[in-house]
């Protein structure tokens, strides 16, 4: 999946040979089974070990990203770092457990795919996984600060969100205070020699990390901007190159992959199934792979200072805690239209809710409890699975704003300080006023620069297309009402409107997930 290395410029997917989406997927399988694990039971008077006895990623002192399990000849632990967003997945059975960095490995070991019902309820709303759930009722995740121990058939597993301190300060302390303990993270994971790049966005965190960057006379090799599939705006590529440009760091633009259907299936096997965004990331993981020893991520940036997910609303009903409307309010019920009726009583709304209210309630003292509850569990379950899952082993990836001293000072503010989204946007304009003229994409009018009428509608209509044939290959799909999938993609064809078919990617996914849990049969 590798082409030419361009300096700066276009790289596009379509230059170089394809692979069919049914061989590209063969193969990402095949990545994602060759994943490392390790299985141990109690057989026959003694202990079966299969896979690796140690592996780790990373060690403690790192901080994120961190995981690592050990099998001394009787006790087989594993951990996780304080955030767990690396996900160790385990499952139990018998008088054994197994514990792998890919949860299709799992499967292939034998663990059951009997759906988790009410962690697919969720899903199909909200298009992430709470706290520790799978799409598999016998597969689990190590929480945070995890630590997993077997021993003589007796499994034990502790961790936790970490006790949050509360602080008060002044506005404008705490954004002198906030640039201060970025920019000492950043200036301590300077990358080595090997080469750095950064994917940067119009938004605030990936230009925060290239501007310190900068600023410590260490700019990265390139900087690279997705040109992403409809119907999100090309607001990217209207802010992205003037701020390449301006610190002198040469820009690569990529296309995306022109099979949408590829890519999420690839992104789907990539994230475990437990992501309904990152197919624009596909490109970005072919292309980085083995051309820069680093890359820097901006993670958890916008959900920690730029009150990302936060409104009054959603802050009164947690402080005051009318969780069930907070989480009805969460849902989009529009994801559960193609599931057949014996599924959508099954993945119910009322589900949904008692689980969401179950995992709100866990956050409800903190400081900023809307934040906390989107941190933990969307960035860390879903948004984590770029650099932690797609990316994971094209390079070292840093992750600045999971600094600990970041996250500490942070994640103790007041939810105030940031209803009005302009908390990081001050920070960076105030830490680098010599580049304070390049807007924001969200200070941007219209959408930004976007591909032809002609060229949407092409792709809509290969991804409908696409759509139809896997939902065709498929025998006796029990996920998806088939009948209506093809007449909507009939309608929508015919029709030329194609304003609801992005949702169509749900039903993907649960075709895929469909075709998964029979996979071992």
């Amino acid at each position: 999946m590798s082409t030419t290395t361009y300096a700066a410029g276009v790289y596009s997917p379509a230059s170089h040979p394809a692979l069919s989406p049914a061989d590209e997927l063969a193969f990402e399988t095949s990545q994602v089974l060759a994943k490392p694990f390790v299985a141990v039971q109690r057989r026959g008077g003694g202990i079966v070990v299969e896979g690796a006895p140690h592996h780790a990623w990373g060690s403690l002192a790192d901080g994120v990203g961190f995981a690592e399990w050990r099998w001394d000849g009787a006790t087989l632990e594993a951990r996780t770092d304080r955030f767990g967003f690396r996900p160790l997945f385990y499952w139990e059975h018998g008088e054994g457990v197994a514990v792998a960095a890919s949860l299709l490995k799992l499967v292939e070991l034998g663990a059951p795919t009997e759906l988790d019902d009410a962690a697919l309820a969720v899903f199909l709303r909200i298009g992430f996984f709470l706290a520790e759930d799978t799409p598999f009722r016998a597969v689990r995740v190590l929480p945070p600060g995890g630590r997993l121990t077997w021993r003589d058939g007796v499994l034990e597993v502790t961790g936790g969100y970490p006790a949050v301190r509360h602080s008060d300060v002044p506005r404008d302390d705490a954004i002198d205070a906030y640039i201060a303990v970025v920019r000492d993270a950043v200036r301590r994971s300077l990358p080595a020699r090997d080469g750095c790049a950064i994917p940067l966005s119009g938004g605030r965190d990936s230009r925060h990390i290239l501007l310190e960057l900068h600023a410590a006379g260490a700019p990265p090799d390139v900087c690279i901007t997705l040109r992403n599939y409809p119907p999100r705006g090309g607001r990217d590529l209207a802010v992205a190159p003037e701020l390449a440009r301006a610190v002198g760091v040469p820009h690569v633009v990529l296309d995306e992959d022109p099979s949408r259907v590829r890519a999420e299936l690839r992104k789907n096997l990539a994230t475990h199934l437990c992501a309904d965004e990152h197919a624009w990331f596909v490109p970005l993981a072919d292309y980085v792979r083995g051309r820069w020893g680093t890359i820097y991520d901006g993670l958890a940036g916008d959900v920690l200072s730029a009150g990302h997910r936060l409104d009054a609303h959603r802050l009164e009903h947690m402080r005051t805690r009318r969780l069930a409307p907070l989480a009805a309010l969460l849902c989009d019920e529009g994801h559960v239209r193609f599931l057949p009726r014996k599924q959508a009583r099954r993945f119910s709304h009322a589900l949904a809710i008692e689980r969401l209210v179950a995992e709100l309630e866990r956050h409800v003292e903190a400081p900023n409890p809307v934040g906390s509850f989107f941190f933990w569990n969307r960035t860390r379950r879903e948004v984590a699975l770029v650099p932690f899952g797609l990316l994971d082993g094209a390079a070292r990836v840093v992750t600045p704003f999971l600094d600990g001293a970041v996250y500490d000072f942070v994640s103790s503010l007041p939810a105030h300080l940031f209803l009005d989204r302009r908390f990081h946007t001050d920070a960076i304009r105030r830490a680098h006023p010599r580049f304070a003229h390049i807007p924001f994409d969200s200070e941007l009018t219209g959408p930004g620069p976007s591909l032809p009428a002609a060229d949407v509608r092409r792709h809509y209509r290969r991804l409908l297309r696409e759509i139809a044939e896997y939902a065709i290959a498929l025998p006796d799909p029990r996920l998806v009402r088939r009948g209506l999938l093809l007449a909507r993609t009939a309608y929508w064809m015919m029709r030329g409107d194609f304003s609801d078919a992005p949702g169509m990617v749900i039903a993907l996914y649960l075709m895929q997930l469909e075709r998964i849990a029979r996979w071992r049969d």
